[in-house]
């Protein structure tokens, strides 16, 4: 730290340091391992974009505007890209990285001079998601303590960066770029469970579309508005300079993206799969009297968990009671569990009612690895299992064959007409293979449905 600089000034220097450090690696210069992560989270976000392209938040964000420009484009895709709540997630942040930067770069990538190959995708993917964690975790837990939804606050500076880096803006434009998408950055957790939850990766894929243009315009902006920045989304804490460095191992890498089995709030996932397991050791039987659930978080684990007594499906996906009831009710936890029908059976009223949440006393624990415990008793047993990593997680990985069955499972719920073979086409694809026109007509498919839904 320089003891010269007042600390607004040395903040700001701190965030250019990491970004410049991010921005200076090169494809040929990224692990083999970070860019087969970028591929899947990649893939696994165009699922669940083409899986949310007939949802009301979606179709609220086409119905939005009558431009077809590419800002219009990220508004609907981001939105698409996060309504099923089934995008990846990383707890560095408390974020879906992947969604904002592949909403941005899909609505974006025809505005590239020449070719997209692979490589180029999945290096823009990187350096966008890993500006957005790294800004994360340098702000802290207390960004979302505060309120703040991280994937929109943070999405826009993320996937301003990719697309910048895509369009190998030269450094002044990629700069001026990033600080014009800080002034949009938004999001708040008040909104979860409702349309305005997905709507903030649209807000966020789109800043960064116009970010990008108006940096390409000449448009300039302060190199300290990072200063205003961390101020604001820290609520004035005093942060330490980022811990980053030419050898830190990709977000992607270490701790690691999670692709979500559940179509809901991440922090429901641990008790779900708990539950499950248990559910194997003790099935229920038609006629059985509702079992008691006790589910244990970890300090500030229902934070986002608003929802008690949930009346629609976007409801049910932050509602603890809901899940269980759900994860123990049903054979299997998907889509289907998640729509208002569902989420307004009259049978698992009165199982939800025997849910009991509790949070641990102490102090704060990392999310990506505080356990959940899981306790259920029964007329005549009672059984308890600690989870300690969510399925998806790095620790316990989803397949690339499970990849492809969420791919098929989400196209057939947003109804998206898409070639056959789309998804196998792209993990298949050679780093050097030109992507363009694949991602094209697979954004018209997705565009198509958004509209059709209308």
């Amino acid at each position: 730290m320089d003891a010269t600089m007042n600390p607004a000034h040395q903040q700001a220097a701190d965030f250019w340091r990491l970004v410049e450090t991010i921005r200076a690696r090169r494809p040929v210069d990224m692990a083999p391992d970070a860019l087969r992560h970028a591929r899947r989270a990649w893939l696994d976000t165009l699922a669940c974009m083409a899986g949310g392209a007939g949802e009301p938040a979606t179709r609220a964000a086409a119905r939005a505007a009558d431009t077809a420009g590419a800002e219009h484009r990220a508004l609907t895709l981001g939105t698409a890209a996060h309504a099923l709540d089934y995008d990846d997630v990383c707890m560095l942040a408390i974020c879906h990285p992947s969604a904002p930067v592949v909403s941005a770069l899909l609505a974006g990538v025809d505005r590239m001079d020449g070719e997209a190959a692979l490589a180029d995708l999945l290096a823009a993917h990187l350096v966008g998601t890993e500006v957005m964690l790294r800004l994360g975790a340098w702000l802290g837990f207390g960004h979302y303590a505060l309120g703040f939804h991280a994937t929109g606050t943070l999405g826009a500076l993320g996937a301003a960066a990719a697309y910048a880096h895509l369009l190998r803006l030269p450094a002044a434009q990629w700069r001026a770029a990033l600080s014009i998408a800080a002034s949009s950055a938004s999001g708040l957790r008040a909104n979860f469970g409702t349309d305005v939850k997905p709507l903030h990766v649209g807000f966020a894929a789109s800043a960064a579309i116009r970010a990008v243009a108006l940096a390409q315009a000449g448009a300039t902006a302060s190199d300290d508005a990072f200063a205003g920045f961390a101020h604001a989304f820290s609520g004035g804490a005093r942060l330490d300079p980022p811990r980053f460095d030419a050898q830190t191992p990709w977000a992607v890498q270490a701790p690691g993206f999670e692709i979500k089995r559940y179509p809901s709030c991440y922090l429901t996932h641990r008790l779900m799969a708990g539950i499950q397991r248990l559910r194997e050791r003790h099935p229920p039987q038609p006629g059985d009297a509702p079992v008691t659930i006790d589910v244990q978080f970890p300090p500030g684990g229902t934070a986002p968990l608003k929802h008690p007594q949930p009346r629609t499906g976007l409801q049910a996906k932050f509602s603890a009671p809901y899940c269980a009831a759900a994860a123990w009710l049903d054979e299997r936890v998907g889509l289907a569990s998640f729509s208002d029908a569902a989420a307004n059976r009259a049978e698992l009223r009165p199982q939800m009612a025997q849910v009991r949440v509790s949070e641990r006393a102490g102090p704060h624990e990392p999310l990506e690895a505080a356990p959940v415990r899981v306790t259920i008793t029964g007329a005549d047993w009672n059984d308890a299992i600690l989870v300690d990593w969510a399925p998806g997680s790095p620790q316990n990985p989803v397949t690339d064959e499970e990849l492809l069955a969420k791919w098929a499972d989400c196209e057939a719920h947003g109804q998206t007409r898409l070639p056959p073979a789309t998804a196998s086409a792209w993990l298949a694809a050679a780093p050097g293979q030109p992507m363009k026109a694949w991602l094209l007509d697979l954004r018209s498919a997705i565009l198509a449905r958004c509209n059709d839904a209308l």
